[in-house]
């Protein structure tokens, strides 16, 4: 408070009675401000961020002009251990406050204080909160049923030295809400996958649906194109029979030529009419050859495509042609059947065509043969006879059955252009549409299933941090440890009591709170069986309560065995109110406790009684005038 440079070496243990001297009060004062409490709190704020009285250290400073710096050199486990705290001090910082430690060697300073506390607390495994109850006390502050259960909680978690459950709890939670983000982008992209199938099947609905439209379309067209061949045919036949007609009007001519001939005369005009018979029927059958060839080339390709339109059907129903996968759709029987008779009459029309062409190449060959006959034996005859009346009938006869010919051979042409039947480009865009369309729909589902998988990876993640924040949470682990430290606690509870009080005063911990859901949550009740007072820590008298709150802070503190780790307890004016007896009881035990343990209790009592039971003594002294006050600090 007004020290101005105090370096102290302290002995290994024992019990240490700080006195306080206040000269600078002129003999108003004895002790009162002399500093006692303030040296205690920076030895105790440096090593464990014990917050004393004051909430931030340049209050330590009287004249709020800073230059505060604490150094604490010590031994932690067989490796030196310096801990340096100050306020704008050249030591550290000269513009604000800091906090460093050094540990074998290795220096540590983090961007902020609470950091550099976070690392030296895991060092030295006690808490702030655990050191305010078991390494520098305050008995102003001991006041266990004032403390929120949460913190209770946390304070018996330290002593037993378990891991920060809360600050566990906490980090899992927000874990947890971040991955509840991610979790939502999963439910959202499986929900957006699931959309995508519900339009990608009725994309295909609507891709069969016009495919059935534009085969009904077909069939039409189909029925249309047979009526128009009916008609042709009918046309056709007509000229079939006027060249009938016309050449059964040539054989009557013909008739009646022969009758004129005579002898040789009648011998030649035979095979004049012979010859003509054979150029006529050479002409007939050679106007038929081009034709037919058409015919049978489009008798082929026709089959050509009933064989693929059965094939392709009976196939693409069975295994997709994209990726080769079985479909599992049901063949129209009906349809199937339907092309397979398709592609049979084609079969049969094209082995027609290809028979009625052979047949016509060997008729053709006969007549030319034949022709070539009649003309030798005409040439050997040598004799030429006309009759003009009648080969000019005969010759306009002709006319007329080419004209015949010609109409019915126009006729033929257009049949076989028919043949082709109408275009079914507008069936095979649809199928190839509706095919797409099942592909589409296809690796819609494959993206559904992987969202599904991904979804399903992890809500299983959620339930396992979800799991684990309970374990983290109070009714988890820190229940389950709470339960099983309360035999210790009370058995140590029970022999400080009957050190300190005889067995007057008893303090049972227990943890049993059972919510409505069923699940236990960590809390520790505190219950004082006082055989002579209030059985409610609250309602027991200041002598009795600040006993009791004692009690409950040297068990916390055996169980824990926070002074044999950390080697000192500095107890501030934790006994007021108590009588003579008490105060001999509890001496003797913290004498005990020092030896026993080889650690140092620096006791901060009014007391007189203190001094019977001390090893040494330590005088903090405030002298000088009341404006040049200085402090000071030495063994005596």
């Amino acid at each position: 408070m007004k020290f101005k440079t105090v370096d102290l070496e302290f002995p290994d243990s024992g019990i240490v009675m700080v006195t306080g001297v206040n000269t600078a009060s002129g003999g108003a004062l004895q002790s009162v401000g002399s500093g006692k409490t303030g040296f205690g709190e920076a030895i105790s704020r440096a090593l464990f961020g014990v917050q004393g009285r004051f909430d931030h250290l340049k209050r330590f400073s009287c004249d709020k002009k800073g230059d505060c710096y604490v150094r604490v050199e010590a031994l932690w486990l067989e490796k030196p251990l310096v801990v340096e705290m100050g306020y704008q001090c050249k030591e550290l910082n000269p513009k604000s406050e800091a906090l460093r430690f050094t540990y074998d060697g290795k220096a540590v300073e983090r961007g902020t204080i609470v950091q550099t506390r976070e690392e030296l607390t895991k060092l030295l495994g006690v808490s702030p909160l655990l050191a305010s109850w078991t390494v520098f006390l305050d008995g102003d502050k001991l006041k266990f049923d004032k403390m929120v259960q949460a913190e209770s909680v946390d304070l018996v978690m330290s002593a037993l030295r378990q891991p920060p459950w809360t600050q566990y709890h906490e980090k899992t939670k927000t874990a947890m809400s971040k991955f509840r983000q991610t979790l939502a982008k999963d439910e959202a992209t499986h929900e957006q996958a699931r959309e995508r199938v519900g339009e990608a099947a009725e994309d295909l609905q609507s891709a069969k649906e016009r495919l059935q439209e534009a085969q009904e379309d077909y069939r039409e067209a189909k029925e249309q194109h047979d009526d128009a061949v009916k008609t042709q045919q009918t046309r056709l036949n007509a000229c079939n029979q006027a060249i009938a007609e016309a050449k059964t009007e040539q054989k009557k001519l013909e008739d009646q030529m022969a009758k004129l001939e005579q002898d040789k005369a009648a011998e030649h005009h035979q095979l004049e009419i012979k010859l003509r018979e054979s150029d006529e029927r050479i002409r007939v059958l050679k106007a038929k050859v081009k034709p037919l060839q058409e015919a049978t080339s489009l008798a082929s390709t026709t089959l050509t495509q009933k064989r693929m339109a059965f094939e392709n059907y009976r196939d693409a129903a069975r295994v997709c042609p994209t990726c080769k996968q079985a479909t599992g759709q049901k063949l129209d029987e009906k349809r199937l059947g339907s092309l397979k008779d398709e592609r049979d009459t084609a079969l049969m029309a094209h082995e027609a065509a290809r028979t009625a062409q052979a047949t016509l190449d060997e008729k053709l060959e006969d007549a030319e043969q034949a022709r070539t006959t009649v003309q030798e034996s005409i040439n050997k005859l040598g004799v030429k006879f006309g009759i003009t009346k009648l080969s000019r009938q005969h010759e306009d006869l002709q006319e007329t059955l080419d004209d015949s010919l010609k109409e019915a051979h126009r006729i033929e042409v257009q049949m076989a252009s028919m043949s082709k039947g109408p275009s079914d480009s507008a069936v095979k865009v649809a199928e190839n549409s509706c095919a797409e369309r099942k592909t589409a729909h296809a690796k819609a589902q494959e993206g559904l299933k992987a969202a599904a998988e991904g979804l399903a990876v992890a809500q299983a993640t959620l339930k396992v941090m979800d799991y684990w924040n309970v374990a983290f949470s109070p009714y988890g682990i820190p229940n389950m440890v709470l339960r099983e430290a309360l035999a210790p606690l009370n058995a140590e509870a029970r022999r400080i009591s009957t050190t300190m009080t005889g067995g007057t005063i008893e303090v049972v911990y227990s943890t049993t709170r059972e919510l409505a859901s069923g699940m236990e949550k960590a809390q520790l009740n505190i219950e004082v069986n006082n055989l002579l007072g209030s059985q409610d820590l609250a309602g027991s008298s200041k002598g009795e309560c600040g006993l009791t709150n004692f009690i409950i802070s040297e068990t916390l503190c055996n169980v824990g065995q926070v002074a044999r780790r950390v080697g000192y307890q500095w107890l501030d004016e934790v006994l007021p109110h108590q009588d003579p007896k008490v105060c001999h009881a509890i001496y003797s035990y913290l004498k005990e406790k020092a030896n026993s343990l080889g650690i140092l209790i620096f006791m901060v009592d009014h007391n007189p009684l203190v001094a019977n039971y001390a090893d040494h003594f330590l005088v903090v002294e405030k002298k000088g005038t009341p404006h040049n006050v200085v402090g000071s600090a030495v063994w005596q």
